[in-house]
């Protein structure tokens, strides 16, 4: 009896050929393959290129349309001094949030943060295009690059979610296209605008257009994440800080002004504090210390960092030397600049077609900063004699540069970073873009003005001074002037600006270094 308890014990033999039979159906059951991210169909993919290059386009254009507009701002305004700030706290503003946007990229429906920059980005043109007055103008440039800044993260990191890593460098190609044509067509397009009807115009532009991209979009999800506010509080005024002191410093105040080196001292400690906070954040960071320790993405953070300096200053100072130097108008500086928005747009096209075919991204990193380095090299050749041919060519060799410098930082980041890490990797990439941009271009304000001050002081022209060159215009200062002493003071604003244009020389060859840094391998690809 002891046994027959003891085998009563075991299970039921229905329950035992149950177990049998879901084992084997679950052997004869097909193989399930790994999950492959689900790609949209191509018209649905090319639907959202074309939205993403629209919206890129127009957020990129308004940081260049304004470059042939200036000298006309500064005439009605009475404003040269302030000149650098309606492009600095354009990029200042970017720069500052461009982090918060990639940390809410990766959590957040993108959706919400596109209409919402492109909220910002409208209310800041049409502050820009009713401004009375100078300040007015600042603080409306400030709200639009707060929204520019949105624009620009969510068009790139959404790229990794519409196709497959062999075709990214196209799509990437196609965006960063638009952002060259922008970047260069702007001041076509600003000066055309300009003259014809108003520079108020290259502001109020941006309403229907953007009007019309943001019907793409609709709302919807969750708004309410963490975005690190303390790491942001740290950040903004470190970063408004540093660009005080270079927009101020030799400007309106010496160097060795206790408030320049106040806003220096605190920029610096600003700074620590913030690296300080994102370490001990984690993953919690706007930045987490996994994304930007990567030697790939801090190299071509770098990278970024130099080319979108030099970049940005012969983009906003060259059509300042055809208006200022050689006499023409806003619309004419904006066509003698056709050679770089040309070159540029074949450029990012065909890069994005040959990354696709080779593989290796990092070649073009090299390749961007031989043609940067000589282009530039050349730009600072400039005089009154400068021939038509020349400025031609050194416009087509920088150009090479500008759109490679464009399109491969991005690149090669988000080919080396897993497919959640995108946005805040293609974030910090533009965050050190925008940066570049803001620090360089305020830096080439304070050397032009001061070149300029010293040359004018050197010629010993009467009623030219520091203070009246400052509180005018550029078209403005050979304006009562002719003869000799007009070629005189010609030849000193465009010494004053060749000057400045070394900053653009040295930053391009320094980002080498980051282009030899960089990771060398093949593009990832899926099947």
């Amino acid at each position: 009896m002891t046994g027959q308890r003891d085998i009563q014990t075991f299970p039921e033999p229905e329950i035992c050929m149950e177990n049998i039979h879901k084992v084997e159906a679950d052997m004869s059951s097909p193989v399930r393959e790994p999950d492959v991210p689900k790609y949209p169909s191509s018209l649905r993919l090319w639907l959202a290129v074309i939205a993403l290059c629209l919206g890129i386009f127009l957020a990129t254009l308004d940081s260049t349309i304004i470059a042939t507009a200036t000298p006309y701002i500064t005439d009605e305004f009475h404003s040269l001094d302030e000149a650098g700030w309606y492009s600095s706290i354009y990029t200042m503003a970017i720069c500052m949030s461009q982090l918060v946007y990639g940390k809410l990229s990766a959590s957040c429906p993108i959706q919400w943060i596109y209409s919402a920059a492109m909220l910002l980005f409208l209310i800041g043109s049409a502050v820009c295009g009713s401004a009375p007055n100078s300040p007015a103008l600042i603080a409306g440039r400030a709200i639009a690059g707060l929204g520019c800044s949105g624009l620009l993260i969510g068009a790139f990191s959404l790229v990794p979610f519409l196709a497959a890593p062999e075709k990214r460098p196209i799509l990437l190609g196609l965006i960063s296209g638009s952002r060259g044509l922008a970047t260069t067509f702007g001041p076509l397009i600003g000066g055309a605008l300009t003259e014809r009807a108003s520079w108020r115009w290259n502001f109020y532009i941006n309403l229907p257009l953007g009007a019309v991209i943001q019907i793409v979009f609709w709302l919807s999800g969750q708004f309410v994440r963490s975005i690190d506010l303390i790491g942001f509080i740290a950040l903004a005024p470190s970063v408004v800080c540093l660009l005080l002191a270079l927009q101020w410093g030799g400007v309106q105040y010496g160097w060795g002004n206790a408030r320049i080196v106040v806003l220096l001292i605190l920029s610096a400690t600003l700074g620590i504090i913030f690296i300080l906070i994102e370490v001990q954040q984690g993953s919690k960071a706007m930045l987490p210390a996994r994304i930007f320790s990567q030697r790939t993405v801090a190299s071509a953070s770098f990278f970024a960092f130099c080319t979108s300096g030099s970049i940005f200053i012969l983009t906003y100072y060259l059509p300042i030397w055809f208006q200022g130097v050689k006499g023409v108008s806003p619309m004419q500086s904006g066509i003698d600049m056709l050679p770089w928005v040309i070159t540029s747009t074949i450029t990012s096209l065909a890069a994005g077609v040959l990354i696709s075919k080779i593989g290796h991204a990092q070649y073009f990193l090299v390749i961007s900063t031989v043609f940067g380095a000589l282009g530039s090299g050349l730009f600072t050749t400039f005089s009154l004699h400068t021939t038509d041919g020349q400025w031609i060519g050194y416009q087509i060799l920088y150009a090479i540069s500008s759109s490679l410098a464009s399109i491969t930082p991005l690149l090669v980041v988000q080919n080396a970073l897993a497919l959640g890490d995108v946005p805040i990797g293609s974030s910090m990439v533009m965050f050190t873009q925008t940066l570049g941009a803001s620090i360089f271009v305020s830096t080439a304000q304070a050397l032009f003005t001061n070149n300029l001050s010293e040359n004018l002081r050197g010629l010993d022209v009467a009623g030219l001074s520091a203070n009246v060159v400052a509180s005018g215009g550029i078209t403005t200062i050979t304006r009562d002037l002719s003869g000799e002493t007009k070629t005189m003071v010609l030849g000193a604003i465009s010494d004053a600006l060749t000057q400045s244009w070394y900053l653009a020389v040295g930053l391009s060859c320094l980002s080498i270094v980051g282009a030899l840094v960089v990771e060398q391998g093949r593009m990832k690809r899926e099947n």
